[in-house]
């Protein structure tokens, strides 16, 4: 009995010493690297996620009006363009107009010169101007101006004009709104992408008969045109929208102030320049004068209600400028021509032509 009562004692002993050791945590030491901490994960879990803000649109336009064939100048306009391209990751290479010369007789060669270089620079839409529609001097319908639609790789807009009865026109009119740019053909306007975002471009001209005759192709109240543009972007949930006018500097701003919904008038007729842009209410309006002289660029920030927050605007004088050797040739051949006592740029065409080098140019690459 007293071995029992012995044994027992032991094991009370034992039993107290083990309950008054001291005991380790056993959170430690298992999975300590992944072990949250516990006062930090408490504030992240309660902490609500912050509002990201839409990051603001910047887009670099491109543009020219009334160059009217002058062709010496474009090696130095693409390096010009190229330039602003590099600088600029958005976009747009636009013209107001007025691309072919004065020269009516020569307007075949000089029809078909300008849609092969502007191809060459890499345009992105131009509006018809109203000496793209003269006839006379042996030229007796629009068979010239077909042949500048038909060649070029941008779309040409003019959204009140009626080229209904005109049957070389006729072919290439589409009279309506795309949604995407269509090369070669005659559209009211059309939506051009650029990153992501969507640009709705419109073109409108002008006629007067004091310095073209068009012939069978009839044109519309401008003002009216343009409302029905703005109306069909913004019901498209376009909110970023460029005009292409050749109507005047005057025009251009009645046109800013009557119809309220354009961000940026770029346009041409007056050959007048531009410097800084003209800003009428919530519209800018831009002309780079005449005779490629200048290449202009305007450079504005949309907010993401697409309203413009900030711009600034730039004429560069192309004179200035280093010649792009894609390009280089043609300066060659202006010197060659110059040599050869050919002064006017309509002859100059025709000399590039008898060389053969006129189709060898292909689309500008940025």
């Amino acid at each position: 009995m007293q071995k029992i009562v012995t044994f027992l004692a032991v094991i009370m002993v034992a039993f107290t010493a083990f309950l008054m050791w001291p005991q380790k945590d056993q959170s430690e030491g298992i999975g300590d690297e992944e072990a949250p901490d516990r006062k930090e994960t408490a504030s992240t879990d309660t902490k609500p996620d912050e509002p990201v803000e839409p990051e603001p649109f910047e887009l670099a336009l491109i543009h020219t009006n009334d160059t009217h064939t002058v062709m010496d100048n474009i090696s130095r306009r693409a390096s010009l363009i190229e330039e602003i391209r590099r600088a600029n990751p958005h976009h747009l290479l636009l013209s107001a107009g007025d691309v072919t010369s004065w020269e009516i007789g020569r307007k075949a060669q000089d029809s078909l010169a300008n849609a092969v270089f502007m191809n060459h620079l890499g345009y992105d839409g131009m509006v018809l101007g109203n000496h793209e529609f003269d006839l006379g001097e042996g030229v007796v319908d629009h068979g010239p101006l077909s042949t500048y639609i038909k060649h070029a790789a941008y779309p040409i807009l003019g959204a009140n004009v009626d080229f209904s009865q005109d049957q070389f026109l006729e072919p290439y009119a589409d009279y309506s709104y795309t949604d995407e740019p269509v090369d070669g053909r005659i559209n009211k306007g059309y939506v051009q992408t650029v990153g992501d975002e969507q640009i709705g471009i419109f073109g409108i001209t002008h006629y007067k008969e004091v310095v073209t005759v068009p012939g069978d192709v009839s044109f519309s109240d401008y003002t009216e045109a343009a409302k029905q543009a703005v109306a069909h972007f913004e019901s498209i949930g376009i909110d970023k929208i460029v005009a292409l006018t050749h109507i005047g500097i005057g025009h251009d701003r009645t046109l800013a102030k009557e119809v309220p919904g354009i961000d940026v008038i770029i346009g041409g007729h007056s050959h007048v320049t531009t410097a800084p842009p003209n800003q009428i209410g919530d519209t800018l309006v831009v002309q780079t004068g005449e005779y490629d002289t200048y290449l202009g660029e305007l450079n504005v920030v949309f907010d993401e209600a697409g309203k413009i927050v900030n711009h600034s605007g730039k004429l560069h004088p192309t004179k200035n400028a280093e010649i792009h050797p894609h390009t280089a040739r043609v300066q060659e051949l202006f010197d060659e021509a110059t040599a050869l006592g050919i002064v006017n740029y309509e002859d100059f065409i025709r000399h590039i032509i008898e060389a053969g080098e006129l189709d060898t140019y292909e689309a500008f690459i940025e």
